[in-house]
């Protein structure tokens, strides 16, 4: 055999390998739906075209992401497709415009036999009541917030300033008829200057529909603005 054939031989057998490993990716492992763990996301901030909802089905709380087919996930009466990453595991996203996402949402597990996990969620985006100053002096203030869920009581806060020294504050702050309040706690971690200022809405709530194994969803929203922070005289 001359040195073309060995070649063409060991591109051959590689090829094989490699189409072997592929097909027994591709092969689902039976899966037990009674003990699978509903991990549900949905993120967005304001300013983005759109809310992403990325919904996860594992072997337990901490187990791993599998691919959950023949069954099925809908969201809101839309199917969602498979998808796949090497350090995620499988994962079924939708991206919906954040506009019109504002309200109640429904998510649909059903497995092969029919059996159907409804869940609920609400998803309510919110703003500041007024813009932010672009000077703010060094004394406590309060941030009025406009569309805040009443049923949520804190928000966590970063404010972080441009000093290396500085580590700034990140942390949840109470929401009170409305509004956090930035006081000295709070101010005594920035220095003056420019100051990148971060609030995110942060629910992790139970799912009431879930197989024995549990669930949970967790709803993120958050905005950002910047201001100077200075000392006036």
């Amino acid at each position: 055999m001359n040195f073309s054939k060995i070649t063409v031989v060991l591109i051959l057998g590689f090829a094989a390998i490699v189409t072997g490993c592929t097909n027994h990716d591709k092969v689902h492992k039976k899966i037990n739906y009674d003990d699978l763990y509903f991990d549900y996301n949905v993120t967005a901030e304001e300013g983005d075209e759109n809310v992403t909802c990325v919904f996860q089905y594992k072997n337990g709380a901490e187990g791993k992401a599998v691919n959950i087919e023949p069954a099925e996930v809908e969201l809101d009466g839309q199917k969602i497709e498979t998808d796949s990453a090497k350090l995620s595991g499988f994962f079924y996203e939708v991206q919906k415009p954040i506009d019109s996402f504002a309200g109640k949402h429904t998510i649909v597990f059903t497995t092969p036999d029919e059996k159907h996990y409804q869940n609920e969620f609400t998803f309510s985006p919110f703003t500041l009541e007024g813009e932010l100053p672009e000077k703010i002096d060094r004394k406590p203030f309060l941030i009025p917030l406009k569309n805040f869920p009443s049923g949520v009581k804190s928000v966590r806060l970063l404010m972080l300033d441009t000093a290396f020294k500085s580590e700034g504050f990140n942390d949840l702050v109470p929401v009170i008829n409305g509004k956090i309040n930035i006081d000295q706690s709070v101010l005594k971690t920035v220095q003056n200057g420019p100051i990148n200022f971060e609030l995110y809405m942060e629910q992790q709530l139970p799912l009431k529909q879930t197989t024995r194994a549990g669930g949970k969803i967790s709803i993120t929203y958050g905005l950002k603005r910047e201001f100077e922070l200075v000392n006036r005289q």
